[in-house]
């Protein structure tokens, strides 16, 4: 019967240690994102965790070449979260500051002249 005491104040104390069921939790999926962080190549399933998109949005994107994947037996599909990476990064939207800079740098370049005009021309 004492040994049994020892084990559940044991027990307890490793309990208080670890903390609320919430607090595990966050830890755990904060470990199943590193797992995500460390591996090179995904699987259909991570692949779509990864990207934040529904099983099906993945497949037609697949489907119609738009991510890069590969299929090394025909039928399982693998992803590179190199490439994934640069997909994702692909076509960025820029700040209006940036595109004001690009604008006021295009206008300073370019001479006054050789400059398109959209209006009606005047003789």
């Amino acid at each position: 019967m004492e040994r049994m005491e020892e084990r559940l104040s044991s027990v307890e104390a490793t309990l208080q240690q670890l903390g609320p069921v919430q607090v595990l939790q966050e830890r755990l999926s904060q470990l199943e994102n590193n797992i995500y962080s460390t591996k090179n190549m995904l699987t259909f399933d991570e692949a779509c965790q990864y990207l934040g998109v529904s099983e099906s949005l993945l497949y037609k994107l697949t489907s119609t070449k738009d991510v890069p994947h590969f299929k090394p037996r025909g039928k399982m599909l693998y992803f590179s979260k190199a490439e994934l990476d640069a997909w994702l990064s692909q076509n960025p939207v820029k700040t209006l500051q940036q595109a004001s800079q690009e604008a006021a740098e295009e206008a300073r370049m370019t001479p006054y002249f050789n400059r398109k005009r959209y209006g009606k021309r005047t003789k």
